[in-house]
């Protein structure tokens, strides 16, 4: 009997506490998570002595710190921070943001490889002045020679062909239509390459073989993505015409397939300067002749990057060599940096690719050290095919976004339409090509 008493004296207790409907609960109050939207760095990789930007944005932080190779309460919001990175090793950088409850944190790590300062590398770079690219030859004995300085403002059909859509097609003509092609090349990229063909067209010149996403001005092919949210195109593989699609971003890919076709042992010089913007993708690289046919495939038969760049990272390159197959895709890597004050974005700097049997090099300027150089005898190759004895073209873009770099869009640093009009400087926003040499060595 005692026992029931105390059952019904206990819920007796609970319902005249709220534990029964209709009173009202005690809510607990709302803990926001903090984030760290980004945490980015303006390089990875610089010399001794060079300076890089941090660059950080938060929601629901409460508090910022520093720790690693930095230290020290960090802004809240949006913040950026400059320092000077002496020692050669690599630097690791922690922000860490804390929330409402001290417990509640997140952290975000990066880091800067810092290298040792190359004496007769740097020393080329000690005067100031617009162009550090190798001189031109301008004249060789060998019937393979030529040169492409951009003296007409007419791009020679004879050597370039357009490339064109955001894709390509996996089987040769897509025979089964959109099921044989892939979007965004392979890599998410967003951009649609232009030109004068039906179905490709954005403000063609056809006297000049020209659009407003490539064209030759002062002596300079230019190569201009461009961010417009009105572009529509319409889809050639629509066999009505009635298909129409907006593509806010466009660019130009220029090929030399069939035309100008690279074999070794060669030199090829192409001095160059790259847009500036997060999202900016340029490239010059090469691909085996027949790849377009189908007659060739990737990455088995090799893709040679001469240079790529990131639009956000202002002085370091990286060169590229891809081989495998499909179910092991291989690559080699290696990055160039210059100083701060002759960047690639507003400098122009050349890079060579030096081509023998059986081996590559890449030089950068007048500097008589590769920094690139593999060979057939390299480990990578003892389990794979070694493809770069073959004939292959050459290609120039600018992508936009994809793969390459995972930090979005920055829109505001793209040109917005043909006269790049919302840029105070409009080469800020074009990868920006002096000329191209091709010669045959011993």
């Amino acid at each position: 009997m005692k026992h029931w008493l105390s059952v019904i004296y206990s819920l007796f207790i609970l319902v005249s506490c709220g534990g029964g409907g209709g009173s009202e609960s005690l809510e607990q109050p709302s803990i926001f998570n903090p984030v760290i939207n980004t945490f980015t760095t303006s390089s990875n990789s610089i010399i001794s002595g060079s300076t890089i930007d941090l660059s950080w944005t938060t929601t629901n932080a409460i508090g910022c710190s520093g720790s690693g190779d930095w230290e020290g309460t960090k802004v809240t919001g949006s913040g950026k921070e400059t320092l000077t990175l002496s020692d050669v090793k690599t630097y690791t950088f922690t922000l860490t943001c804390r929330g409402e409850s001290s417990q509640n944190t997140v952290s975000k790590s990066i880091t800067v490889e810092v290298k040792e300062s190359n004496t007769s590398s740097t020393n080329i770079y000690t005067e100031d002045k617009l162009s550090y690219c190798a001189t031109p030859s301008t004249s060789n004995d060998s019937s393979s020679y030529w040169i492409e300085e951009f003296t007409s403002d007419i791009l020679n059909d004879e050597i370039f062909t357009y490339q064109e859509s955001n894709g390509f097609c996996s089987i040769p003509g897509c025979p089964d239509g959109d099921s044989d092609f892939v979007q965004g090349w392979g890599n998410n990229e967003l951009q649609y390459y232009t030109s004068c063909k039906d179905g490709y067209s954005k403000n063609c010149n056809k006297d000049k073989n020209t659009t407003e996403n490539a064209f030759i001005e002062d002596g300079y092919l230019k190569i201009q993505p461009i961010f417009n949210e009105t572009n529509i195109f319409q889809d050639p593989f629509c066999a009505d015409g009635s298909c129409s699609y907006e593509w806010p971003h466009t660019s130009a890919r220029i090929i030399t397939s069939s035309k100008k076709i690279f074999d070794k042992p060669s030199r090829i010089t192409i001095c160059f300067k790259v847009p500036d913007g997060t999202g900016h993708w340029p490239a010059l690289w090469m691909l085996p002749q027949g790849f377009i046919e189908g007659t060739k495939s990737w990455p088995t038969d090799g893709e040679i990057d001469l240079m790529e760049a990131r639009g956000r990272v202002a002085n370091e390159i990286g060169s590229t060599l891809h081989f495998g197959n499909s179910l092991n895709r291989v690559m080699i890597n290696k990055s160039e940096t210059v100083p701060n004050s002759v960047n690639f974005q507003d400098k122009f700097h050349s890079v060579t690719f030096e081509w023998r049997e059986n081996s590559i090099k890449m030089y950068l300027d007048t500097q008589e050290s590769p920094f690139y150089e593999e060979s057939s005898d390299s480990t990578e190759f003892n389990n794979n095919y070694y493809p770069f004895n073959e004939k292959f073209y050459l290609l120039l873009n600018v992508a936009s976004g994809g793969d390459f770099d995972t930090f979005g869009v920055d829109t505001s640093m793209f040109c917005h339409d043909n006269e790049c009009s919302n840029l105070e400087d409009p080469d800020r926003g074009r990868l920006v090509i002096d000329y191209i040499e091709y010669k045959s060595i011993d």
